[in-house]
């Protein structure tokens, strides 16, 4: 006889409702089946994380609790490049009586707006304190976390404080819901304000200290004593205990589908590393002195680094240089994958530098579109429409980790990543970009452009391969 805690596991990759489907708004589209079961899988305990792979419509299905819980007051937490999004989903999928109240908090001083069936909220908004404290004096049915991975800090940082504290946001709310495709970007130490804030007793009550040295072995690594970097022995930092940890995430609160399971149809993607022909500008950023201690704390452990070593100082600079450098080239490429036939590209670069360079080479023949994290939301929005929708606009250049979170880019089948992220995960996150629900696609592929022979492109290819952690932990079966 199956176990009840083996029972739910099964039910958190459920494809089907069992009985349970919400109500959605009629003449419109109708949510995919494994949308309903993961409203059910929800609506079965006090809070839950929705934690589907990118692009399987996880706004959808928090709107549609929202909607079986008749909810007349739904706060929204999300990165704020996905405010105008949110507004846009909700009109799609709430049931409430039309003209639906939203209200996107644009800035601090905008206030609250009171008796708004939906208020959409940044994360970044909530660190001012005015704001913050409006929203406190406030009782909420339905609170939703979008791209709840920003509670990744086990520190706690501001946002993180202004959420779980016993008398944060979470203390206002009868409901959480937790969104996010990749709740553990890189270590199994970052599930565990996301497990705490919902339900402690999932992990019988740990204190973060008792977690770490349950969830890791003793390893050695890189330690920041003192604002230096050293190499230090008896670190605990090696993850175990993966499959169970992943067992008490789907047992009590995550239900979580991969594309290939309930979205067969959609194409499978692939990372493509295409070399560069070093020019005079790149040969002169590999010799940066950046690069040599790069190359010392790779060289000393390369999986610890990949974890999420500190980018500063000369490092920073390295990085940014070679970017600036390679951009030329990376332009030059981008043309010829539209001359060969290509109708749409999505471009993404890390510094506002680099963008820069690529929008004044590509910008003026290809009706190019741009985002980064100075672009106001609504030209934000604006961008992704004008590239989804206009045939003139073949490219969108954004910065990484503001077009990587949230957006719909399925006009395009290419992803030019100009400066490959290090970190595992980091550019699968953006290639779920374009491998969404409405893709028509056949071809997917991530275009990665390193020097042949350089540091950067030994430790690209090993961070496009190191996802094992990560799928052992959300994805793994016994």
């Amino acid at each position: 006889m199956i176990s009840e805690i083996a029972w739910q596991v099964e039910r958190s990759w459920a494809e089907t409702p069992l009985e349970l489907r919400a109500p959605y708004p009629e003449g419109g589209d109708e949510p995919f089946d494994y949308q309903h079961a993961g409203v059910e899988y929800a609506l079965a305990r006090p809070h839950a994380i929705i934690g589907d792979e990118p692009g399987l419509g996880k706004t959808c299905q928090a709107i549609l609790i929202s909607n079986f819980l008749k909810s007349s007051r739904t706060l929204i937490v999300c990165p704020a490049s996905l405010r105008l999004n949110w507004v846009r989903e909700i009109h799609k999928w709430s049931n409430l009586p039309t003209p639906i109240k939203i209200y996107p908090v644009l800035k601090s001083k905008d206030g609250t707006a009171r008796g708004t069936s939906y208020l959409v909220v940044s994360y970044d908004l909530l660190r001012n304190k005015d704001l913050l404290k409006a929203i406190l004096l406030e009782k909420w049915d339905h609170l939703i976390l979008d791209e709840a991975h920003a509670l990744k800090d086990p520190a706690g940082n501001k946002r993180t404080r202004a959420i779980c504290t016993p008398d944060g946001l979470a203390s206002q709310a009868r409901r959480l819901t937790l969104l996010s495709g990749t709740l553990l970007p890189n270590q199994p130490v970052e599930v565990y304000n996301a497990m705490r804030l919902l339900d402690w007793s999932s992990i019988d009550n740990m204190s973060l200290a008792q977690f770490r040295e349950y969830y890791y072995d003793i390893g050695s690594g890189f330690l920041r004593v003192g604002g230096k970097v050293k190499y230090v022995n008896n670190l605990r930092n090696v993850p175990r205990h993966l499959a169970e940890l992943g067992e008490r995430l789907r047992g009590h609160l995550m239900v979580r589908r991969l594309a290939d399971d309930v979205l067969p149809q959609l194409p499978q993607a692939r990372w493509h590393l295409f070399p560069l022909i070093a020019d005079t500008n790149v040969r002169k950023a590999l010799k940066h002195p950046g690069w040599k201690t790069v190359a010392k704390l790779y060289e000393l452990d390369s999986d610890q680094f990949q974890r999420g070593i500190q980018i500063d100082g000369e490092v920073a600079t390295a990085r940014r240089e070679l970017g600036e450098a390679k951009a030329p080239l990376v332009a030059a490429y981008v043309k010829e994958l539209l001359d060969s036939g290509l109708k749409k590209i999505v471009v993404s670069a890390w510094h506002i530098s680099v963008i820069n360079i690529l929008f004044k080479l590509l910008g003026p023949k290809y009706g190019t579109a741009v985002i980064h994290g100075g672009t106001i939301p609504a030209k934000k929005d604006e961008a992704v429409y004008a590239f989804q929708n206009d045939e003139e606009v073949s490219i969108i250049i954004g910065q990484m980790k503001v077009i990587g979170e949230g957006w719909n880019l399925t006009a395009a089948q290419d992803v030019v990543n100009a400066e490959p992220d290090w970190v595992p995960g980091a550019n699968e996150q953006l290639i779920r970009r374009i491998r969404r629900i409405g893709q028509k696609g056949n071809n997917l592929i991530g275009h990665l452009p390193v020097v042949p022979g350089s540091l950067e492109e030994r430790i690209v290819a090993t961070a496009v391969k190191k996802d094992k952690v990560i799928h052992e932990v959300l994805d793994g079966r016994r």
